[in-house]
């Protein structure tokens, strides 16, 4: 893991932050909000598993936690204390000292050839014409593919994805954050890549587990991630 500068940990931490907490330093995730901050606790909400079981964790059990920022992640440990009701199920945690800023992507990025159909959205949210693309590469939290034409930065599109293994049919949401010319046989086309706005946690947490196996694949013939 890229290592990053230490920062203390009130000046990242808020509430109303998404977490994703990572027990016995599991590759898969489960996702949290902090819901209030003291000097010595912090209260989150509780995370449950695929299933919607809650977690709860041994008393004193630490566990890793991870928090996205703009173009980085903080990541730190804590201390699980207690569970309670407030008026949601929720953990206590210790509150760090400090937490590592990491300049990384939030998501492991792996490059991927497979087909998407593409749905842009106007302003009054309604679905034009479809557009029929190849996906170059994937994360948890977005994906990039390859298309012969411009889409507006910041404009929204159905994304629909079908027969990821694990995964299943997404059909999700995306915003366009880039939208990059770059040169390829016959011409130039666009490398244009998508935010996902609106994946459950169940599906990201299945997606990202996907990826990290076809990543494992992938290194194991010698190929790499991208």
């Amino acid at each position: 893991m890229t290592k990053g500068e230490k920062m203390p940990a009130d000046q990242a931490l808020k509430v109303g932050a998404r977490l994703t907490f990572y027990l016995n330093d599991a590759e898969v995730g489960v996702a949290s909000r902090i819901e209030d901050i003291s000097d010595k606790k912090m209260m989150v909400a509780m995370p449950v598993d695929d299933r919607g079981v809650p977690i709860i964790p041994v008393s004193g059990e630490q566990v890793v936690c991870r928090m996205a920022g703009q173009g980085c992640y903080y990541q730190f440990r804590t201390v699980y204390l207690d569970k309670g009701r407030q008026p949601i199920p929720v953990w206590f945690v210790s509150v760090p000292e400090t937490v590592e800023k990491v300049q990384n992507r939030e998501f492991v990025r792996i490059s991927m050839d497979c087909p998407i159909v593409v749905r842009p959205l106007d302003e009054n949210g309604a679905i034009g014409e479809m557009i029929f693309a190849k996906i170059v590469d994937i994360s948890g939290g977005g994906l990039a593919i390859m298309h012969n034409a411009i889409l507006t930065l910041g404009s929204k599109a159905v994304l629909e994805l079908d027969n990821i293994p694990g995964v299943g049919m997404l059909r999700i949401t995306g915003k366009v954050v880039r939208c990059a010319r770059v040169e390829a046989a016959g011409g130039n086309v666009y490398h244009i890549g998508f935010q996902f706005l609106d994946m459950s946690r169940q599906h990201q947490n299945k997606l990202v587990k996907f990826i990290f196996d076809l990543q494992r694949k992938s290194l194991a013939k010698g190929i790499g991630k991208k």
